[in-house]
Parts: C-alpha cells; sequence; structure tokens
C-alpha cells in the first residue's frame, strides 16, 4: 500500500513539476533574450523533458503495478483521449525544443534576438501545450471515475 501511494505521488509530482518547467518557459521566452536567458532557457526545457519522461514512467508503473490495473485503463477510451492528449503536447513541444536548441547554437553564448516569425510561431506552440496539458487532468478525473467505461 505505501509502495502505491509513493508512485502515485511521484506520478503527482512529475506533473506538477512539468506544468511548473512549461510555464517558466512560457514567461521566459521573449523576442530578445539576454545570454543568460537563453541559457536558463534550454536549462528549462531540459528539465521539462525530464519531468514529462517521469511522468511517463511514473504513470507506466502505476498502470502495470498499482491503482486500477491495466484492464481498467485498457478499456476505457478516456484512458486514450489522456493518451492521446499527453502524445499532442509530447508533439508540440519538439518544435519549441529544436527552436531552443539552434538559438543557443546560434548565439554563441552572446544575446539573441528572435524574428518576429518564429517568435510568433514558437508562442503559438508553447501556449497550445499549455492549453492541452490543462485538458490531461480533466481526462484523468473522468477516467478515475469510470466515466466512459
Amino acid at each position: 500500500m505505501l509502495d502505491e501511494a509513493i508512485a502515485a505521488y511521484a506520478h503527482y509530482l512529475s506533473i506538477i513539476a512539468t506544468v511548473a518547467l512549461l510555464v517558466a518557459e512560457a514567461a521566459l521566452y521573449a523576442p530578445e533574450l539576454s545570454a543568460r536567458a537563453l541559457n536558463r532557457l534550454r536549462w528549462l526545457d531540459r528539465a521539462y523533458g525530464a519531468a514529462a519522461i517521469a511522468i511517463l514512467i511514473t504513470g507506466l508503473l502505476r498502470f502495470f503495478f498499482f491503482a486500477k490495473g491495466p484492464a481498467f485503463y485498457v478499456g476505457n477510451p478516456i484512458f486514450w483521449v489522456k493518451m492521446g492528449l499527453f502524445l499532442v503536447v509530447a508533439l508540440l513541444s519538439v518544435q519549441p525544443t529544436v527552436h531552443f536548441i539552434r538559438l543557443y547554437g546560434a548565439s554563441s553564448g552572446r544575446d539573441a534576438v528572435v524574428d518576429a516569425g518564429s517568435y510568433r510561431r514558437m508562442r503559438g506552440f508553447i501556449n497550445a501545450e499549455l492549453a492541452v496539458v490543462a485538458l490531461i487532468p480533466l481526462a484523468a478525473t473522468l477516467m478515475a471515475r469510470g466515466i466512459g467505461m
């Protein structure tokens, strides 16, 4: 029972960290970035990826070994909606990550200016990530209550 509680706690903590890191990226990203801000953005994006992987790992642990078991989840269409939303967030995060890597590499440790078109496009991806990630707890809440069964 304690192991199940620890797995749930680790899963929730991973979710909170992922959302916090994404919000921090959104707050820090700007058309003009100091070398320090760009380095911080790079660090935040790496940590965001690690936290998302932690969600996946702890989710798989809960799926296979704890909570309600695989049969409950696989048979619930809301579970698949939740997985789809997670995948959408992951796919949306690719463009900003590639952008941050390129921007960091091109700046060579100096301040960087993002052209207006790239800035709007990346801001759109980040905002879309935030919007979709906000739907995942709704799906989880519905699923946990057996809605869709």
